[in-house]
């Protein structure tokens, strides 16, 4: 099932079921021509898949901003910078509450600042979406689990988000 078509000025919306994973992608209009909402619900879908992720679950995914983002960064984490992704993980949520058993667990959201990816991909050698991309697919595998605190954890998320983002096309932006 596919839900869409916002008004003009309003994010796109896209929320799709496959095999159990439900993810909703939202993109803010002004990047709504600069990224294919399909391709990162495919590419989140094939990160859940090839980490295992437990189903039912649902991951939200919203493209926007420097501003949003730093917002966040600020409100949330206590950051007060631009950054390029934050994810929300729901596990510690999801542990103190019972999820009603027809409805997916949620996981979490990945927020992603289209201005920083494209602002850092040429530093990367691609383009800004597939700088998005590879956002989505850091953004996802800190909700599953993995963080780059320190040397050999950040090196090892790193070599994981290769393999899983490898392969993965997303065109000039």
């Amino acid at each position: 099932m596919v839900e869409g078509g916002a008004s003009p000025g309003e994010p796109a919306s896209q929320i799709e079921r496959a095999d159990n994973y439900y993810v909703t992608v939202q993109i803010e209009p002004q990047y709504q021509d600069k990224l294919d909402a399909n391709a990162l619900h495919r590419l989140a879908v094939r990160v859940l898949q090839a980490e295992g992720a437990e189903t039912p679950v649902e991951v939200g995914i919203v493209v926007t901003g420097d501003e949003e983002v730093h917002a966040l960064n600020r409100q949330y984490l206590g950051h007060d910078y631009k950054t390029d992704v934050i994810s929300f993980g729901m596990a510690e949520v999801n542990d103190r509450f019972v999820t009603p058993s027809p409805m997916p667990a949620h996981l979490g959201d990945v927020v992603i600042s289209y201005d920083r990816a494209a602002e850092q991909a040429p530093e990367y050698g691609h383009s800004a979406g597939m700088e998005v991309a590879v956002l989505l697919v850091h953004g996802l595998l800190h909700l599953l689990g993995y963080d780059d605190l320190d040397r050999a954890s950040r090196e090892r998320m790193h070599a994981r988000q290769d393999e899983l983002v490898q392969g993965a096309e997303f065109g000039p932006a």
